[in-house]
C-alpha cells in the first residue's frame, strides 16, 4: 500500500469520525431541547416519570449545553479534510482548457507555476496558523473546558496535506 494511500485512509477516517460525533452532539442537543426539557419535563412536573426526567436532565443537559458549539468547530475539521480528500480524487472543479490549448512545455511551466503559487499560499497558511494556535489556542470554547488549538490545528494540517498533494500531482505530471 502506498504511504499516500494510507494517510488518505487516516484523513478520510477522521473526518468520518469528526462528522460522527457532530452529529451524535446535534442528535443529543435535540433529544435534550424537545424531550427531556420538553415532554419529559411537563410530565414530571406532573408527577410522571420524575426519576427518569431527574436522571436524563442530570446526564444528558450538560452534554447538550456543548452540542451548540462543537459540532461547528468540527465542521471546520469535516471541510478542510474534505477539502485535501477532493484534491487528491480530482474532486474540485477544474479549468484546464487554457492551459490544455498552450504548447506541451508551456502548459507544464503554467502548471508549475500555479503549484508554486498555491504552495506559497500554503506556507503562508501553515505559518499563520501555527502563530495563531501560539497566541490563542491555549483558549477555552465558552460551553466545555476544550482548548481553542485542537479546533484551529486543522489549519497547519490542512496545510501540509494540501501541500503533500500538491507535490504528488507535480511529481506525477497531472494537472491540479
Amino acid at each position: 500500500m502506498r504511504l499516500l494511500t494510507l494517510l488518505d485512509r487516516i484523513v478520510a477516517t477522521v473526518a468520518g469520525s469528526a462528522l460522527a460525533i457532530s452529529t451524535t452532539m446535534l442528535l443529543l442537543n435535540v433529544a435534550n431541547r424537545y424531550i427531556i426539557q420538553g415532554w419529559l419535563r411537563e410530565w414530571a412536573q406532573d408527577g410522571v416519570m420524575t426519576g427518569v426526567y431527574q436522571f436524563l436532565s442530570g446526564y444528558i443537559s450538560p452534554l447538550s449545553a456543548m452540542a451548540d458549539e462543537v459540532p461547528g468547530l468540527l465542521l471546520v475539521w469535516i471541510a478542510y479534510l474534505g477539502a485535501y480528500l477532493a484534491m487528491r480524487d480530482k474532486g474540485h472543479i477544474n479549468f484546464e482548457m487554457l492551459v490544455e490549448k498552450l504548447p506541451e512545455s508551456l502548459a507544464r511551466w503554467v502548471t508549475r507555476i500555479n503549484a508554486g503559487m498555491i504552495v506559497a499560499f500554503l506556507g503562508v497558511l501553515l505559518y499563520q496558523s501555527v502563530r495563531m494556535i501560539m497566541v490563542d489556542g491555549e483558549t477555552e470554547i465558552e460551553t466545555a473546558e476544550v482548548a481553542q488549538g485542537w479546533f484551529m490545528a486543522v489549519l497547519p494540517i490542512f496545510s501540509v496535506l494540501m501541500m503533500i498533494a500538491i507535490v504528488d500531482k507535480i511529481i506525477r505530471g497531472r494537472n491540479l
